[in-house]
């Protein structure tokens, strides 16, 4: 499966006479990531392992077709397979995500939900910067701190359900028993203390955003 980013990408080509295999190669190497990480989660434990197979191969399925309709917006800056690994990664979470809210509390969700610390995890491997996953990890304590301390409670909760649990705002809304206007509101007030607590913390909201996106 050795092969460059340029071969990766000449190969997923629709005209390329390697697509089939390598479209098989990539499957497989994202499935690997992917049941590594479903095995992981102690929610899950409860699930046998056909059903974790069949999860991820769904899961996985879903992740190859978006990169291969995204291939142009691959930038070669990492290994194209870490690249495809976090699209796989994140698709991953977020249906777990999606999957999981449809049945709990919102006060549940906000206080057990996936962090980003998970998805940083989850995008660690061979291709990896560990520099950049450090200096990641710095930023997110930073928001942690900021979200925990400056935010009201409804404000974390609004902006935990959208921005880290991909609850959709209508739902939030409901949840809240609220209207989506003061959910937009909420989510507004949110996110400018969450800027300038970082700035007042020293990090600047540009840097961050680069800093998310380094290894696309």
């Amino acid at each position: 499966m050795e092969r460059t980013n340029e071969q990766w990408l000449a190969h997923l080509d629709d005209g390329s006479l390697h697509q089939a295999e390598a479209i098989e190669d990539l499957r497989q190497y994202l499935q690997r990531a992917v049941m590594v990480y479903l095995r992981s989660r102690s929610d899950l434990s409860h699930l046998a392992e056909s059903e974790l197979q069949h999860m991820g191969q769904d899961y996985v399925q879903d992740a190859l077709l978006k990169i291969r309709t995204g291939l142009d917006s691959f930038r070669g800056k990492s290994k194209f397979t870490t690249w495809a690994a976090k699209i796989a990664a994140n698709h991953t979470i977020s249906e777990l995500r999606r999957a999981r809210w449809r049945d709990l509390s919102l006060d549940a969700i906000t206080e057990t939900g996936t962090s980003l610390q998970e998805v940083l995890a989850f995008d660690s491997g061979p291709g990896s910067n560990p520099d950049s996953e450090s200096e990641r990890r710095h930023v997110w304590q930073a928001i942690t701190q900021v979200v925990n301390h400056d935010l009201t409670d409804r404000q974390r909760q609004v902006l935990m359900a959208v921005r880290i649990d991909d609850i959709p705002m209508a739902e939030v809304a409901r949840l809240l028993d609220t209207n989506i206007n003061n959910i937009y509101k909420l989510l507004h007030d949110a996110r400018l203390k969450l800027k300038r607590g970082l700035q007042q913390l020293g990090w600047d909201p540009a840097y961050i955003l680069r800093l998310f996106s380094e290894d696309e």
